[in-house]
């Protein structure tokens, strides 16, 4: 008893020398342990995921912290990626309570774009710095460095509760996109993810399209493998078709000679494989699908968890015949990323290729829902369509095919799914207007490349038969 008590009177006596013991102990059991990996790479200057930059410079011990210094010491304008900073939501009610309210959806909304691995997203240690300013967008691009700033407001109007939000580009100070959302105050702490996931999703996409635009401005020799993948991106989703998706894979391929490493390039290379083959112009769809999956293989060994890499893959694998290891991608996609738009719209048609077509309006559904204005809608009704037509919904069918057109009029299978939904309902006349639209489009399209196609993909032959039973019909009357 006499030494415990000898011992715990020597650690009191020496507790403030302990305690820097016991700490050196536990940092280097976290940093050279499995699970330190992370911290190693930040300590090494490294960036792992999307978190806050560190300083690599040697004499950083000697210098403030980021969080306390960043203003006076601004860093370099981070190019490799798109960055982003999101400033805290203004609360112009007199409720306090709004005041969580909007710092909530503030922190919710860096959470939700820190998983898109595409982007940076600035902490929010350094973000709410800001709060309760009014700084000029231009300056806080340069003090953060980042390429856009997302800012926006909650206010009152009435019983509703009304959000704001615009994107800016902080080297012109030019609007990319802005949205408001209006829902009752009764409700809005009820429904607050959901608000969140509706801007995360639409910003997310339109993020998307500005760095395209962006991308096709820079001169050759500046563009990088992840500008001229998300090139070939927007350029197949907004303008489908086989055009563009040739212009597309010659900028993914690009993108993999730039740097033969980047998994994503790799991934969107079998998406754009495996396209051609749904419009027709496969030889060999059995040897074609082989080699989409090979390109998917390549792109999973070199990232396996990465949400992007899963999505495409997920997408070529849908229509390389293997529907449900495309469903099992997705869903492991959308759990480390839910907001993805365009990923929900492939989990939606890998749905109704593995024959679960109530299942695919769900998803589908839930895009059109959380982000009506998406630029990539038009596939989302496409494939609804689809979904609708399996289910012999027809007039549901007829209206997404028709959102299909309104959104996507160059893409040419709209107004096949149109032309089938009109045809079931006995519109045959509009059925065979919809179809002179296509081979317009399309003049060299045959029926019976997109029968073989369907028996391909599809996992349960009826629901081939059945589809292209209709489409044999608008087909022959067209």
């Amino acid at each position: 008893m006499e030494s415990i008590n000898q011992a715990l009177s020597w650690l009191t006596e020496h507790e403030s020398a302990f305690s820097a013991i016991a700490a050196l102990v536990v940092i280097f059991g976290v940093v050279f342990s499995p699970l330190g990996a992370g911290m190693r790479g930040l300590l090494s200057g490294r960036k792992t995921g999307n978190t806050e930059r560190v300083n690599s410079d040697p004499t950083a011990a000697a210098k403030p912290s980021a969080s306390q210094d960043f203003l006076n010491t601004p860093p370099p304008m981070i190019t490799d990626k798109p960055s982003i900073a999101v400033l805290p939501f203004v609360n112009m009610s007199e409720d306090k309570d709004k005041e969580f309210f909007a710092d909530g959806m503030t922190e919710d909304i860096i959470t939700g774009l820190s998983c898109d691995s595409r982007l940076f997203v600035i902490a929010r240690n350094s973000t709410f710095a800001y709060k309760g300013k009014s700084p000029d967008i231009r300056t806080v691009g340069k003090e953060l460095g980042v390429r856009y700033v997302l800012e926006g407001s909650i206010r009152p109007v009435g019983e509703r509760l009304r959000i704001t939000v615009q994107l800016i580009e902080t080297d012109s100070g030019t609007h990319i996109w802005a949205d408001k959302i209006d829902r009752p105050v009764a409700e809005i702490f009820d429904i607050q993810d959901e608000v969140v996931d509706s801007l995360v999703s639409a910003l997310c996409s339109n993020l998307g399209v500005a760095e395209s635009q962006r991308a096709a401005r820079a001169r050759p020799e500046n563009l990088q493998a992840w500008a001229l993948c998300m090139q070939a991106e927007v350029l197949y989703n907004t303008e489908p078709d086989i055009t563009n998706i040739k212009e597309a894979e010659k900028l993914a391929q690009r993108a993999a000679e730039i740097e033969p490493d980047y998994a994503i390039s790799w991934a969107l290379l079998s998406l754009l494989a495996s396209v051609p083959m749904a419009w027709g112009r496969s030889t060999d769809l059995t040897e074609d699908s082989e080699k989409v999956m090979s390109l998917v293989n390549k792109a999973l060994r070199l990232a396996p968890k990465d949400p992007v890499v899963l999505s495409y893959c997920g997408f070529a694998a849908t229509w390389a015949g293997h529907a449900g290891q495309a469903v099992n991608y997705l869903e492991r996609s959308l759990a480390i990323n839910p907001n993805s738009n365009s990923t929900r719209i492939y989990y939606g048609s890998a749905l109704l290729v593995d024959g679960k077509p109530k299942d695919g309006t769900t998803a589908l559904q839930l895009v059109i829902r959380l982000s009506p204005n998406d630029p990539y809608i038009g596939h989302a009704y496409f494939f609804l369509a689809f979904c609708f037509l399996s289910l012999n919904s027809l007039e549901q069918a007829e209206q997404a095919a028709r959102d299909c057109v309104k959104h996507s009029p160059s893409f040419a299978w709209g107004y096949v799914v149109l032309a089938a939904s009109l045809s079931a309902l006995g519109q045959d006349e509009d059925a065979k207007r919809q179809m002179q639209k296509m081979q317009l489009l399309e003049p060299d399209w045959t029926y019976q490349q997109n029968e073989a196609f369907f028996k391909h993909i599809y996992r349960k032959p009826e629901q081939a038969e059945t589809l292209n039973t209709l489409l044999k019909k608008v087909w022959q009357r067209s």
